[in-house]
């Protein structure tokens, strides 16, 4: 199951389901939580659902089986109970009732189809807030990315969606401006896509580039731009004042007022999250508390503006950090523990991974690492920024969700593994062949270190062999898996369950492919030096040329004029291949 839940027992009362089904409606369903349990008894055989009691009975958002109810349980809680004939689905709140269900959906999957194991389930979400920020520069998701999107949040148990692309003008450089008809058409798509899938679409407006902070023409014009967002059904809203000079004013009134530096800065964004807070939050009770991204968005450094955060800033605001760096390779329990202490608020980690707006030519697919279970103890909740590739980045999200859900027992290579085979719908094949590809596009610089280090491995076995004097059991050992990267590409374009997985990693399979060739061509060159076949060596060699040249002509299909060459192995693929084309000793 996953997200792994808190509490799991089994009971010796299982049943098979048969072709009827009753169900019972009880205070906490809702219409979702109800598709949920419909589709999952007609996928698992059973032909009639009737309301009310039936021999196998579903209760929907109520007790039974003697079970302890889901009543005191944090938010988001559940309790599935399955036994005599009965299953019981009952949530603390809605989005419990609704979480129970999809729980429901991954037990039928799991067993014989029409039966049922008997299992008892108490689960809830350790972290609050749990989900993503599309808060990356350059080319943002399409509309069709943002609705695939939400789908995974919330079948994921994922219950936030922050709409902050660098790149929307509507969002950032032109932020006073409404939305124009059809844009404000597919945001209200969006929301509700995201109210069918229990996810916080979160509404976030970046006034910093230009916002004269005494200026109340300015405020009203945020205010309108978050009425026209709560028309349409957001709830929770959040103003980022990142990547700004926030000691540059746009008025003589702001500097006159703050006067200079960050102490004055952080006064002035204070002045402004505050009135919102309390000025138009604070009077629609069903809104939650804003959200805001400071200047200072990462490190613990005591500074003026900090202070000036801490100290003016409405306690009820939640500050958004980065960690002890935009992409830190670790966050720690003590870290976020100090971070809630120098902002002085509720900490929301906004987590760089795996955004790849700044790692030019590459798709981050290396296990979610360097995070810290006990710094749940210290935020309200862990959000990643994707890449620009929506589709490839649910092999990051998969792990963000069992971190937010159980960050006690998680495990990042185990979380990875499972996230590979669901992206592969479970087939080994297509599973070796994405770990095998994965591996070739680990580095990041900042989170992974350590480029194809599987590759690193068989390599530096391949030469420790060769050093003992047998090139032939070198060769017998490291062909298969080079192989194995050569025929990557093929495998996982046949093998992998979402279309645009395929079509977002296009440009790096292919190259994946060459590299692949150049890597065997290696070899031969190797076994023709070791014969003392001059010719063979030449042909190789010049295999090896055609190859990388087709591999460094290929751009990311979405920057088709970047100058950047795609990012494969390098500095291990392009070392091995080196030495045997002779550019080094």
């Amino acid at each position: 199951m996953t997200p792994e839940a808190q509490q799991t027992s089994t009971r010796p009362d299982g049943f098979d389901l048969g072709a009827t089904v009753g169900l019972v409606h009880g205070p906490t369903t809702d219409p979702d939580a109800e598709r949920i349990v419909r589709d999952t008894l007609t996928r698992a055989g059973v032909n009639t659902i009737v309301d009310g009691e039936a021999a196998v009975t579903v209760h929907l958002g109520g007790t039974g089986l003697g079970v302890e109810p889901a009543t005191g349980l944090p938010a988001e809680g559940y309790v599935v109970a399955v036994g005599d004939h009965r299953i019981v689905l009952d949530g603390v709140d809605t989005r419990g009732t609704y979480y129970a269900a999809l729980t429901l959906d991954q037990l039928v999957q799991g067993n014989d189809v029409g039966h049922m194991d008997g299992v008892e389930i108490r689960d809830w979400p350790t972290l609050a807030y749990r989900g993503s920020i599309e808060g990356f520069y350059g080319t943002p998701w399409s509309h069709a990315d943002r609705l695939d999107h939400l789908d995974y949040l919330g079948a994921h148990k994922m219950n936030t969606y922050q709409y902050a692309p660098k790149d929307d003008v509507y969002h950032r450089e032109q932020w006073r401006d409404p939305y124009p008809a059809d844009k404000l058409a597919e945001l209200g798509e969006l929301i509700e896509r995201a109210r069918r899938n229990k996810v916080d679409f979160t509404f976030a407006l970046s006034p910093g580039l230009s916002i004269a902070y005494t200026s109340d023409e300015d405020f009203q014009a945020l205010i309108a731009k978050f009425e026209a967002l709560y028309a349409l059904g957001v709830r929770v809203f959040n103003v980022p004042l990142d990547d700004i000079e926030y000691e540059k004013w746009h008025s003589d009134e702001d500097a006159t007022k703050y006067g200079t530096g960050g102490g004055a800065a952080g006064a002035a964004q204070a002045d402004l999250c505050n009135r919102v807070q309390r000025e138009w939050i604070a009077t629609k009770p069903d809104v939650a508390p804003l959200q805001m991204v400071p200047t200072e968005y990462y490190d613990l450094e005591e500074t003026p503006y900090k202070q000036a955060l801490r100290e003016q800033l409405d306690p009820a605001v939640i500050v958004h950090w980065t960690g002890t760096a935009v992409v830190p390779e670790r966050i720690t329990s003590e870290q976020a523990a100090a971070a809630k202490a120098v902002f002085g608020h509720d900490i929301l980690i906004w987590d760089d991974y795996p955004v790849n707006d700044y790692a030019h030519g590459r798709i981050l697919l290396a296990a979610y690492t360097g995070r810290e279970p006990g710094l749940a103890e210290h935020v309200v909740g862990v959000i990643s920024n994707p890449m620009n590739q929506a589709a490839v980045s649910k092999l990051a999200l998969y792990s963000f969700a069992e971190f937010g859900w159980k960050p006690a027992t998680y495990d990042a290579d185990a979380s990875w593994h499972r996230a590979i085979a669901e992206r592969a719908g479970g087939d080994a094949a297509t599973i070796a062949a994405l770990e095998v590809f994965a591996d070739l596009t680990t580095y990041d610089g900042k989170l992974h270190l350590i480029n194809a280090p599987v590759l690193a491995s068989k390599i530096a076995a391949f030469k420790a062999t060769w050093d003992d004097g047998d090139l032939a059991g070198a060769i017998a050992d490291l062909e298969p898996y080079l192989e194995a990267i050569e025929n990557a590409s093929a495998q996982i374009r046949s093998g992998v369950v979402d279309p645009e997985f395929e079509a977002e990693t296009d440009s790096w399979l292919d190259a994946s492919f060459y590299w692949g060739g150049a890597l065997r061509q290696a070899l031969r060159v190797f076994e023709a030096q070791a014969q003392g076949n001059a010719s063979d060596v030449a042909t190789a060699r010049d295999e090896i040329e055609h190859l990388i040249t087709q591999a460094n002509e290929i751009r990311d299909v979405r920057l088709p004029h970047s100058k950047v060459p795609l990012r494969i192995g390098d500095g291990v693929a392009d070392a091995f291949v080196a030495q045997a084309t002779g550019s080094v000793s």
